[in-house]
């Protein structure tokens, strides 16, 4: 159903494709089948819809002043070598400055073609930040909406904060991610112009997880938001469903009267994957079943790296590459048992709601999608985090299901992503949006 009316609407994201730019993508299209007229606007453009602009980079000319000044700070820097800033990789900090703008509001107002009434901004990682946001939101008066795909909206740089609290209590210069004492003022810095932007664009947040909701309703940026709107993971119920189990596991060569154990991720070296808890569960779980039983298990790894660790698990393994087409990758999902989930940091990822789709129960830490997708007894076993042994308890509770009881999971699976994360279900989050 479409909306009686059409209006103009502008989202933003550095890339159109993988991980977090995907559900820039979604969002985009979904927006405008509904008959609303939608550019996806970005920094690197690699699909062919012609809704999609790449950002012009303007070339500006620098006087005979600028230019001698330029000349200055780099002979100072070659006799002074600044401080390198060093930070902690796990912690994704990309937010280097917030408070200088980049870009020129009414150009890209004009490369679009239309003054926006709604700005969407998901994933700009190098590209705009909320300086930039703002301009854009003061030039066209649109309603601005961040979207936290991660949690960079909600800290001083950060995307994934761990345990820190800087971004309920505001980035102070005891920030863990940097580690040059010279740059310690950065994330507070930073932290304090994003919370001023958001203030004075007035901008709103939508949620990606039921994690990144409650981190966006403690967050200081956020926590006064009369309303949190949540979309989890965008996902294509018409792509991402269960057909024929049998028909899957054939695609695959896999071997009917085996149990398959789905694991993986882009990159399986991030910490924050939590790989090294997941093979602790596993070994975990091959010491509470006997020969007969371990021989009937097997380990499906997707990664675009191998990870040295994979070796140390003790079930016969198959490592496949990372899959980027979402018919095979729904075969997949399909042609498995149970897809387990070890993230410790991480907003999705978008593989428990696909494989939650496609009627595979998922096993996974209280962490992202799982916290509010994935219920224990119902269609999966959401563990405590970070303590490998629940998660080998769900792995070992999927394994003896009876095939009623796995049919009813998987049932209960399809039909709570149809529920909760169907694009049917964001349409009506995004019309309420739209239409207030």
């Amino acid at each position: 159903m479409k909306n009686s009316s059409s209006k103009k609407i502008l989202v933003l994201g550095t890339s159109d494709k993988g991980g977090a730019a995907e559900y820039c993508y979604k969002l985009a299209c979904l927006l405008k089948d509904q008959g609303n007229e939608v550019v996806l606007y970005v920094n690197h453009k690699s699909k062919n819809d012609d809704f999609i602009i790449e950002h012009k980079v303007d070339v500006i000319k620098k006087t005979i002043l600028e230019k001698i000044k330029l000349k200055i700070i780099k002979k100072y820097n070659k006799l002074n070598p600044p401080e390198i800033l060093k930070l902690d990789d796990k912690y994704c900090y990309f937010g280097i400055n917030e408070t200088v703008s980049t870009i020129n509001p009414e150009k890209i107002i004009n490369h679009i073609g239309f003054v926006p009434e709604f700005i969407f901004s998901g994933w700009t990682a190098g590209f705009l930040n909320s300086t930039d946001l703002l301009l854009l939101q003061q030039y066209s008066k649109a309603k601005l909406y961040t979207i936290s795909v991660d949690m960079n909206h909600l800290t001083g740089g950060c995307h994934y904060a761990w345990d820190c609290k800087g971004f309920i209590n505001g980035c102070s210069s005891d920030c863990p991610a940097i580690l040059s004492e010279g740059y310690k003022d950065l994330a507070k810095i930073n932290f304090e112009a994003k919370l001023n932007n958001a203030h004075l664009g007035n901008f709103k947040i939508i949620s990606g997880s039921g994690w990144t909701l409650k981190q966006a309703q403690e967050s200081k940026i956020y926590k006064n938001q009369d309303f949190f709107p949540n979309l989890n993971s965008l996902i294509d119920t018409q792509l991402m469903k269960l057909t024929s189990k049998k028909i899957a596991k054939e695609y695959f060569n896999l071997d009917s009267e085996k149990f398959y154990i789905l694991m993986g991720c882009q990159y399986g070296n991030e910490p924050r994957k939590g790989f090294e808890y997941l093979l602790e569960s596993l070994q975990i779980t091959y010491s509470k079943l006997n020969v007969e039983e371990r021989e009937k298990i097997n380990v499906l790894i997707v990664s675009s790296d191998k990870v040295n660790s994979f070796d140390e698990i003790p079930f016969e393994k198959t490592h496949i590459e990372y899959i980027t087409d979402y018919k095979v990758l729904s075969l997949l999902y399909q042609a498995v048992d149970v897809f387990v989930n070890s993230s410790v940091e991480d907003s999705g990822p978008m593989m428990v709601s696909e494989a939650l789709a496609c009627g595979t129960p998922v096993v996974g830490f209280d962490m992202g999608v799982v916290n509010n997708l994935v219920i224990t007894g119902f269609n999966g076993y959401k563990a405590r985090l970070k303590e490998s042994n629940d998660l080998a308890q769900g792995i070992l509770d999927i394994y003896k299901l009876s095939p009623t009881e796995y049919k009813n999971y998987s049932n209960n699976a399809i039909d709570h992503i149809q529920k909760y994360s169907s694009f049917e279900y964001a349409i009506t989050v995004l019309n309420n949006i739209l239409n207030q």
